[in-house]
């Protein structure tokens, strides 16, 4: 799945990126649901005013040495 959206919270996570520091974790399952379908993703935003999580796209990778 690409997307991860939280329903309870209305925001829009990455699936790859989406950690505990998006603040998804007290989300109860019910209210979470996985999609592929970014045209969905976009009506959700849209006409429902979800937001896309800004932790996830602000992703930061560390390389270790």
């Amino acid at each position: 799945m690409m997307y991860f959206i939280d329903h309870n919270k209305k925001s829009i996570h990455l699936q790859k990126f989406a950690g505990d520091r998006c603040g998804f974790i007290g989300t109860p399952v019910k209210k979470r649901e996985f999609t592929n379908c970014p045209i969905y993703v976009v009506r959700q935003i849209k006409e429902k005013e979800y937001n896309r999580c800004s932790q996830c796209a602000t992703v930061q990778v560390t390389l270790l040495s």
